[in-house]
């Protein structure tokens, strides 16, 4: 009786030291989705993009205005007109009423 008892007792020791080693993250699952990282785009390739197409509302947040379009050599926006950075692709929008004016294709990965 007392060695079915030790031996249960190993067991349940040995079985909750290994909980924390099968708890850990897979470094795969967090890669791109630390501190600092923007956060992932939602898909959209950019051949499902035309002139006057109104972009959807979670597209025209900070996130995907685009800044430094001088950088990737885009076009001065006009007065009243952004350019998104969506999925490498890049959108010419109107923030009037998010409706595109120009889609430029980014650089293939």
């Amino acid at each position: 009786m007392k060695k079915q008892i030790v031996a249960s007792g190993i067991a349940a020791l040995c079985v909750s030291l290994a909980m924390p080693a099968m708890a850990q993250r897979n470094p795969a699952d967090t890669e791109g989705g630390g501190q600092g990282q923007q956060q992932a785009r939602p898909t959209m390739p950019h051949n499902d993009w035309h002139n006057g197409q109104r972009i959807p509302s979670r597209y025209r947040h900070g996130n995907f205005v685009m800044n430094d379009w001088q950088s990737h050599n885009l076009d001065t926006p006009s007065r009243g007109q952004k350019w998104l950075g969506v999925n490498g692709d890049y959108v010419l929008v109107t923030t009037r009423d998010w409706k595109v004016v120009k889609v430029v294709p980014g650089a293939p990965q």
